[in-house]
C-alpha cells in the first residue's frame, strides 16, 4: 500500500495490555475464541535463501499467555534482520522513544486480533507489524493519497479487492474486513513472488508492477533479483527494513535495553451480530459501555451506525458482550428504526423534529452529541426515524442531506479558510476536504474553486482514485508538457488553477494537479 509510512519507532514497547484474541468460531450471535494462537510452520524468505529453523520457534507447552512470546516464536525472517539497512532503522527508531505512547493507544485494541489472524493462516508473525509501519495502528490514519485504515488501502485498490464502501460504511477502516482483505492480498502477492516475503512486503507498499519492473531490469542486466539488490523508490527501500527493525525489538528486547510488558492472550472484543441497523449510541446503552469505546472498536462506521445493508455486526468489549446480547434480545421488536440525515433550516427546533420523525428529543441529542437544544441553520443531523413513519413519509424533504444531489462551486475569497467555508455551509471541515480531494490541513488560495456537495457514486469513485499534488513549473514546461507527463488534460489544469486561455505559466509557478493514483 502506498502510505505516509507513519513511523512506529518502538512498537514493541508500546502495546501494553488489552488486545483481542483471534476469532475462530462463529455462531448466530457472536464470534469468540479464548484459545491461544496457533503455531505455524517456519517459512523461507525465498526459494534461494531459506531460513534455518529457529530453536525458539518450537511450540512450547503450555502455550504462553504472553503474546510477545507467541509473536517471537512465530518469526520466520530472522536472518534478514542482519542487513545494514535494518540496523540503520533500528538506530533511527531508538532516537524517538516518545512514539511508544501513541502506538500503545492505537494498537491496544487491534494488535492481538491481527496477530492471531496472521498465525491462523500459517503466515510469518512479522506481518502483524505491517500496520505499525503503515498507520501506527490508527484506523483513522489518512494519507495524502487517500489511503485509510490500519492497512492503508487507497480507493482504487479497495475497489479492486472488493472492499465495501458506502455512505454508512468504509471497509478499509473496519478491523475485521480490512485485515481479511490485507492478508488475502499479501498471500496473493507472495504467490506472485514465489514465496519471497521481502518482495511481498515491498509489493504491498509500492505495487506488484513496480517490483516486477525492478526485477526485470536487474535480470536483463545480469544482476540478482532479491529485495536488497533492486533499485526501488525511497519509500519502499525504507519500508521493509522498518518492519524487520520492529521485529528485532520483539525478538530480543534485552539487546536494546527494552522492557516488553506482557500482553495477555485473551480476547479484547467479541463480534456480535445485530441482525438489523443499530447506532453506536444505542449500542453503548445496551452494552452499558462508553460510546467512545465502541467508536474505537468500530471505526468503519462512518455515520455511527451499521449500514442498512450490512454487515450487521458490532465489535463489543469482551466483558460487555453478554450484557449487550441480552439487552439486544430484550429490545422491543415493534419499534425498528432507520436513520436519516437532515439539514437544519430556519424555524426548526428539536421538539418539532422529534415529532416529525417519531423520535425523542434526547435521542436526537445523543445521536449528535449535543449538549444543548440550540440548532444552527445548515447543520447536518442524524435522526432516528421509526420504520412505520418512514414508510408514511413518502415525500422526502428537500433539506434531507441524504437526498441532496445538487453540487455547486465556491470561489475562495480573501480571508477564507476551510473552517470558515465549512461553517458557512454547516458541514464538517473533513467533509469539505473530502469533497475536494484534499486534507483538512491543506492550504487554499484566493480564486480557487471548491466543490460543495457529494459527487454521485460513480463520479466519486473516479475522484477518489486521484491524488492532489503540488507541482512547481520547471524551465521549458508548458501546460501540454505537464498534461502529457501526468496523463491529464490541459483543460483540467486550467480549471484546477483558475487559468484563462491567455494565461502563461512561468518557471517556479506553483500548480495544483490531480493525478491518477491507481
Amino acid at each position: 500500500m502506498r502510505s505516509r509510512l507513519l513511523l512506529t519507532p518502538l512498537l514493541v514497547s508500546a502495546l501494553l495490555t488489552g488486545c483481542q484474541t483471534v476469532t475462530t468460531k462463529e455462531n448466530t450471535a457472536t464470534v469468540d475464541t479464548t484459545h491461544p494462537a496457533p503455531k505455524p510452520k517456519n517459512q523461507a524468505t525465498t526459494a534461494e535463501s531459506k531460513q534455518a529453523p529457529n530453536s525458539s520457534s518450537k511450540v512450547k507447552q503450555p502455550v504462553s499467555n504472553n503474546l510477545w512470546d507467541i509473536t517471537r516464536d512465530n518469526f520466520t525472517l530472522n536472518d534478514e534482520a542482519q542487513h545494514d539497512a535494518v540496523t540503520i532503522q533500528i538506530n533511527w527508531y531508538k532516537k524517538y522513544p516518545r512514539h511508544m505512547r501513541r502506538v500503545t493507544e492505537n494498537a491496544s485494541r487491534y494488535y492481538h486480533y491481527v496477530l492471531n489472524e496472521v498465525l491462523k493462516r500459517d503466515l510469518p508473525a512479522e506481518i502483524a507489524l505491517l500496520p505499525a509501519v503503515e498507520s501506527m495502528y490508527d484506523p483513522d490514519a489518512y494519507s495524502s493519497g487517500h489511503a485509510v485504515g490500519i492497512w492503508q488501502f487507497i480507493p482504487s485498490t479497495a475497489k479492486y479487492l472488493g472492499i465495501k464502501r458506502s455512505q454508512w460504511y468504509d471497509g478499509r477502516k473496519d478491523i475485521i474486513d480490512s485485515t481479511k482483505t490485507a492478508l488475502d492480498y499479501l498471500e496473493k502477492l507472495n504467490q506472485r513472488f514465489d514465496g519471497d516475503w521481502l518482495l511481498t512486503f515491498a509489493a504491498y507498499n509500492a505495487g506488484g508492477g513496480t517490483i516486477s519492473k525492478a526485477m526485470r531490469k536487474n535480470r536483463e542486466a545480469g544482476l540478482p533479483t532479491d529485495y536488497w539488490s533492486l533499485s526501488l523508490p525511497k519509500e519502499t527501500r525504507l519500508y521493509v527494513p522498518r518492519i524487520l527493525a520492529l521485529a528485532s525489538f520483539v525478538r530480543t528486547p534485552e539487546a536494546f535495553d527494552m522492557h516488553l510488558p506482557a500482553i495477555p492472550n485473551e480476547p479484547y472484543f467479541k463480534v456480535v451480530n445485530t441482525s438489523q441497523q443499530l447506532s453506536i449510541p444505542e449500542a453503548a446503552k445496551l452494552a452499558k459501555t462508553r460510546r467512545a469505546e465502541l467508536e474505537l472498536l468500530n471505526p468503519g462506521l462512518l455515520e455511527l451506525m451499521t449500514d442498512p445493508t450490512g454487515p450487521h455486526r458490532l465489535l463489543i468489549p469482551a466483558k460487555k458482550a453478554e450484557t449487550f446480547k441480552l439487552a439486544l434480545l430484550e429490545k422491543p421488536a415493534h419499534s425498528p428504526t432507520q436513520w436519516v440525515r437532515y439539514k437544519v433550516r430556519t424555524g426548526d427546533s428539536l421538539s418539532a423534529l422529534a415529532a416529525r420523525f417519531g423520535t425523542k428529543v434526547k435521542d436526537i441529542q445523543e445521536a449528535n452529541e449535543m449538549t444543548s437544544s440550540h440548532l444552527r441553520v445548515g447543520k447536518s443531523l442524524l435522526i432516528p426515524e421509526t420504520t412505520s413513519l418512514a414508510k408514511a413519509n413518502l415525500a422526502v424533504p428537500s433539506n434531507l442531506a441524504a437526498s441532496t444531489t445538487e453540487i455547486s462551486q465556491y470561489r475562495v475569497k480573501q480571508g477564507d479558510t476551510l473552517w470558515r467555508i465549512a461553517n458557512q455551509y454547516g458541514i464538517a471541515v473533513a467533509t469539505l476536504a473530502r469533497w475536494n480531494n484534499m486534507q483538512p490541513a491543506d492550504p487554499i488560495k484566493i480564486g480557487e474553486q471548491l466543490r460543495i456537495g457529494e459527487l454521485p457514486s460513480l463520479a466519486r469513485d473516479e475522484a477518489d482514485a486521484l491524488r492532489r499534488i503540488g507541482y512547481r513549473v520547471q524551465s521549458g514546461d508548458s501546460l501540454s508538457v505537464i498534461a502529457d507527463r501526468y496523463n491529464i488534460r490541459v483543460a483540467d489544469i486550467r480549471e484546477w488553477n483558475n487559468l484563462s486561455g491567455n494565461n502563461m505559466i512561468k518557471a517556479g509557478q506553483q500548480l495544483t494537479l490531480f493525478i491518477d493514483e491507481g
